[in-house]
């Protein structure tokens, strides 16, 4: 049995001495008796809620009677309380929900892909990881450089410029603005 399951009964959310007697397809409403015998309806489509006196009367007198004031606003209260409870039930979903969500976003933006709290950007891990050889320096990549135009500007091939020691995960297809390649010393570009 659920851990609330003894809450989800009449005796637990109406007043004392209420009793659910009816319901109405056609408004979808239902409808309750008092211990005097008085009706009231509720709102349309809600099993529980605010309680209005009733189309129907008293059924020894024939006369309608007016809901005892204090009793409805108790009903209301209540009714207010079950609301707040249900809400702070389920706050602790709605976070659990949030938090998967906001996981699920920064796997798709690559946030799994290198920097994060305390790392330095990608362009200075390019810079750490790739080590040049002797008589080499370590030029970043700028908008519009490619292999072909390093090896021309240093009178190389680009398969030379590719064996260069440093250059063996430079990718000519894909070369990336910020990250490093090696070139022979001297030449200043």
């Amino acid at each position: 049995m659920g851990r609330w399951t003894d809450q989800d009964s009449d005796e637990q959310r109406l007043p004392h001495g209420m009793e659910r007697v009816g319901y109405d397809a056609d408004t979808q409403t239902y409808t309750y008796r008092d211990a005097s015998g008085a009706h009231y309806e509720g709102g349309e489509g809600n099993r529980y809620g605010e309680l209005h006196p009733g189309k129907l009367s008293h059924p020894s007198s024939g006369r309608r009677l007016t809901p005892d004031p204090t009793e409805v606003a108790a009903s209301n209260a209540q009714i207010e309380k079950s609301n707040r409870e249900a809400v702070r039930h389920m706050l602790p979903f709605a976070l659990l929900v949030l938090s998967m969500l906001l996981l699920l976003f920064h796997f798709l933006n690559g946030g799994f892909s290198g920097g994060g709290v305390g790392k330095k950007p990608a362009a200075d891990d390019a810079r750490e990881q790739i080590h040049c050889g002797e008589g080499l320096d370590k030029v970043q990549i700028k908008e519009g450089d490619t292999c072909w135009e390093f090896s021309r500007k240093f009178g190389l091939s680009v398969d030379e410029l590719i064996g260069l020691k440093g250059n063996e995960a430079v990718n000519c297809d894909n070369l990336r603005l910020g990250n490093w390649i090696c070139v022979p010393t001297g030449i200043v570009l």
